[in-house]
């Protein structure tokens, strides 16, 4: 479900000027948002009044005589989301201002999916757990995103699960999750998250062009090109688990055959180092073993690189992005993804196009969904759920 924004259409442009450019002189914010004085004028004046835009002096420089320049900007904080962030292990909720700011958040670890009382159940009993523990309720909230391991379509503003939705995820979950909190409620896919988390304060904060892929919690890709967000036809862009690796290969629940995820997976990967390391059970063992450098497990994440990287050196021939940010949950473990995805791009890539492309491991971790979150909640709130703003 998406929300009755309250800005006008002049005035999300004036807020999509400052949030692109930073803090302006009046004269620079008419320029650049291509309005006229007086509508620049009027649209500042209400976006003061409900405290999204402040306006300061700027300090006299040199004894200068005459009325110093009103500088404009965005206020740090104009609201506040509640965010239900689902992986294909994880559940968490977090409560957090349109700046990023993490108030509080809960999580479970190794999410049953599936589980009878429902993501969207329990998902908003931790975000009230969450609500508790910032000493707020939800009365405070401006809105809400909801986070899915799934692509997702945004067509005319209003985002619908895809096909390729698993059953145990309701069929509208931001209807659901919006008649609980009684505010507007945004969806998104959890990879695309992560790139706008990473994007606006993690490791691709100066890169215009990137992609962003997710391997800890379920294989996928956020692809950012331009500072906007790109989802491609019906959502599927950054359906990176289902690109084709084995000819022949095992049939997907996409209906293809040979896809990543049939080749790679995490239970899988658990499956093949139980082999010399039979205690191994969950993703995280696998993490430990990776930062004490174990032989096998590096061998098998550089090999996860190496197929992966294939598909991203035509990428970057058709897109030449600044970079590629790898999932922050890796860590240490990472060093071997990206090894082995910089040999593919060496391999398989102009050198002219590899030498130029970054590969980085994400900062935000297992906060990045959140963090995004707060990004979406903020460009929805303010601008109107038709925007294509740059992040």
């Amino acid at each position: 479900m998406s929300g009755s924004p309250s800005l006008r259409l002049v005035d999300r442009q004036v807020v999509a000027t400052l949030d692109r450019h930073g803090e302006l002189p009046r004269d620079q914010l008419t320029r650049l948002s291509g309005l006229s004085r007086s509508t620049v004028t009027d649209a500042v004046a209400r976006l003061r009044r409900q405290g999204i835009v402040t306006e300061r002096a700027m300090p006299s420089a040199g004894g200068r005589l005459g009325r110093p320049p009103r500088m404009l900007a965005l206020a740090p904080s104009a609201g506040l989301a509640g965010v239900i962030a689902l992986t294909h292990q994880t559940l968490q909720a977090g409560v957090l201002g349109f700046d990023g700011t993490l108030h509080a958040r809960q999580i479970v670890e190794n999410y049953a999916q599936g589980h009878p009382a429902g993501m969207i159940q329990q998902g908003l009993a931790l975000l009230t757990g969450a609500l508790r523990e910032a000493s707020r309720t939800s009365d405070d909230l401006t809105c809400a995103v909801i986070g899915v391991p799934r692509s997702v379509s945004d067509t005319g503003g209003q985002p619908l699960l895809t096909p390729l939705a698993a059953p145990w995820i309701p069929a509208d979950p931001a209807a659901e999750l919006s008649r609980s909190l009684d505010v507007p409620v945004w969806m998104e896919n959890d990879a695309n998250l992560g790139a706008l988390g990473e994007g606006a304060f993690g490791a691709a904060a100066d890169m215009t062009s990137f992609i962003y892929i997710k391997v800890a919690h379920g294989i996928g890709a956020g692809l950012v090109l331009d500072r906007r967000l790109h989802r491609g036809a019906n959502g599927l862009a950054g359906e990176l688990a289902h690109i084709h690796v084995q000819d022949d290969g095992s049939l997907c629940c996409c209906g293809g055959r040979g896809c990543l995820m049939t080749a790679f997976s995490t239970p899988r990967l658990i499956d093949w180092i139980r082999t010399v390391h039979p205690d191994v059970s969950s993703m995280a063992d696998v993490l430990s073993l990776a930062t004490d450098r174990d032989a096998g497990v590096w061998r098998l994440l550089r090999d996860l690189g190496r197929t992966i990287g294939r598909s991203l050196a035509d990428f970057c021939v058709y897109v030449a992005p600044d970079g590629l940010v790898l999932d922050g949950i890796l860590q240490s473990a990472g060093a071997p993804v990206i090894d082995g995805i910089r040999e593919a791009l060496d391999q398989f890539a102009p050198p002219a196009i590899a030498s130029q492309v970054r590969l980085a491991g994400g900062l935000l971790g297992d906060r990045a969904e959140l963090l995004g979150a707060a990004v979406l909640a903020r460009r929805h709130a303010l601008r109107g759920p038709n925007h294509s703003d740059p992040i």
